[in-house]
């Protein structure tokens, strides 16, 4: 597939592809920029500016539906899996850490008190 890559407003777009509309830069043959005369960088700042929040907005959310179709989500087993080890490791680990606050209950009662109750 294609890949897409953000541009230089958030948008969403294929590598290499442009959109002179926006930034008022006409290509020439040459593949150089040339700004439009008539787009200076403060009228273009305040054009976007008006139109940015929504078309930002839409844009954010399609290009985040085109990420989650790209995801390759586990399936059952690696789930039931992954659910296995984390739950495995809490048990393990609070195991440890009771034994662990019983022993220093122990001790510090023998600290308090002189012996052990």
């Amino acid at each position: 597939g294609s890949r897409l890559e953000p541009s230089d407003n958030g948008d969403v777009a294929a590598p290499g592809s442009r959109d002179p509309s926006v930034s008022g830069e006409l290509e020439t043959s040459a593949g150089a920029v040339a700004v439009h005369p008539s787009r200076s960088a403060s009228a273009s700042h305040a054009a976007a500016t008006w139109s940015a929040p929504s078309n930002r907005l839409i844009n954010f959310l399609q290009g985040s539906w085109l990420e989650l179709q790209r995801v390759q989500w586990p399936d059952r087993r690696q789930v039931i899996q992954a659910t296995s080890v984390v739950i495995g490791f809490v048990i393990i680990a609070g195991a440890f850490l009771g034994v662990a606050d019983f022993v220093a209950g122990k001790v510090m009662n023998f600290v308090l008190t002189g012996h052990f109750k």
